[in-house]
């Protein structure tokens, strides 16, 4: 009855951690570049070569999910999505980060920025865009190239991951290198107008939400059943 409750105790501890996932996959459906991130599990067994190792089930990896998010139209020349499996490089407070995030925006000096004031890089450099050129006029081609009226000011960086499950998270919208090595980014090209939202769905989340309600009710009883077995042995 012990292995019974303790393997009861993990599910209920499991079931919480991947509500909270879901929760915060669900809280940024809206938000761009987002990518959901989701839990796997392993069982365990009591007995074998430790005996002090206890039955039930533990997170196994704590993984992101790469797949391409839904892109919206938007007409604004600064909106930017990326076709295929690339990132943008942006330049961040402790070195550069890699996000689907494309809205870009022009701070005060000129550079193209996000909405968090990183630069956008060019090869490992900021692009700055003349006070005279308007951002209606600025034309950025599949290959990141950035000009207006025959100008051209930069290209703005893709890069690819030969796994880009190795990249280590940052809110997940911001990934930095980790164990993941750059390669080329041949089958990648940028989209103007146009914005990549988070890769989350609402619908398949509260499934699964749903299901982990179900199952956190159900080792909740499980247990409650064991307790009261256990506290009937005693009695008698």
């Amino acid at each position: 009855m012990l292995n019974g409750i303790y393997s009861g105790a993990t599910a209920l501890d499991n079931y919480s951690q991947q509500q909270e996932v879901i929760s915060t996959n669900l809280a940024h459906l809206n938000t761009p570049g987002y990518r959901r991130e989701f839990l796997s599990f392993e069982e365990k067994m009591s007995g074998g070569d430790n005996p002090q190792l206890q039955p039930g089930s533990n997170i196994s990896a704590r993984s992101t999910d790469f797949s391409p998010g839904v892109k919206q139209q938007t007409g604004r020349q600064l909106d930017l999505a990326i076709a295929g499996d690339g990132f943008f490089v942006f330049e961040g407070e402790q070195g550069n980060v890699f996000s689907k995030n494309g809205i870009l925006y022009r701070d005060p000096g000129g550079k193209l920025v996000n909405g968090d004031g990183f630069p956008v890089l060019d090869d490992g450099a900021p692009i700055e865009i003349p006070d005279d050129v308007s951002s209606v006029d600025l034309s950025i081609s599949p290959d990141g190239q950035v000009s207006a009226n025959g100008t051209v000011f930069g290209t703005i960086s893709i890069v690819s991951f030969d796994d880009p499950r190795l990249l280590n998270s940052d809110s997940q919208v911001y990934f930095r290198i980790g164990e993941a090595t750059e390669v080329p980014s041949e089958d990648s090209s940028i989209l103007q107008g146009t914005r990549e939202l988070a890769n989350s769905h609402s619908v398949t989340e509260l499934i699964s939400m749903i299901v982990g309600s179900r199952g956190f009710e159900a080792a909740q009883r499980a247990i409650r059943t064991l307790s009261d077995a256990m506290q009937e042995n005693i009695r008698s």
